[in-house]
């Protein structure tokens, strides 16, 4: 199955690979699919780029009420039918790490699919190609990434969707956060319980 791979141990909190993602999509204002995380440290602050994680058991797929996701058996990708989205944001609210964004004015939500479109052309996706420091990474095959990068450490058992996403952790951050990386007591973008 496919899936993503970031180093954040080199991430300095550009933001390129969402304002990439947005742009490619051609997204409304203040709609992210990729959303740079920042998490404070004893030693300042670290960086977790994120978008769909593409679990193996994705919340979104199980519980949206109009059925407007689907999980490729193909590729592994979770897909959303725009057009079926009624903008209830139960999607948002299961996935453990709010990954549909929502567009408030149109009052539907948006996914990150991969990049489909540009993979059906032989392209990667957009955010593997714009970051500056070339922290991420993606392949069809997400067992075989994590086999190539080889600091990188699969955040699957820690999630019970079985996200298939792995990660260079900065030095002072905890893996275990992403368990609940939204409510994370130093996840400072996000309003963890300290800001």
């Amino acid at each position: 199955m496919a899936g993503f791979s970031v180093n954040s141990s080199n991430c300095y909190g550009c933001k390129t690979c969402q304002i990439g993602c947005a742009n490619e999509r051609m997204l409304p204002a203040g709609v992210y699919l990729r959303r740079v995380r920042i998490i404070d440290t004893a030693t300042g602050m670290a960086y977790v780029s994120m978008s769909c994680n593409h679990c193996d058991e994705p919340a979104c797929v199980t519980n949206c009420p109009v059925g407007a996701y689907t999980k490729d058996e193909e590729t592994g990708l979770v897909i959303q039918d725009h057009e079926k989205c009624i903008g209830c944001q139960t999607c948002v609210q299961k996935c453990p790490f709010h990954a549909p964004a929502y567009n408030e004015e149109e009052s539907k939500t948006y996914k990150c699919d991969g990049c489909i479109d540009r993979q059906k052309r032989g392209e990667n996706p957009v955010c593997t190609i714009v970051c500056p420091s070339m922290n991420i990474a993606y392949a069809d095959d997400f067992e075989s990434l994590l086999s190539q990068e080889t600091d990188a450490k699969s955040i699957k058992d820690a999630v019970e969707t079985k996200p298939n996403y792995g990660v260079v952790m900065d030095k002072d951050a905890e893996l275990d956060m992403f368990a609940n990386i939204d409510g994370w007591t130093e996840t400072v973008d996000r309003g963890g319980e300290n800001y």
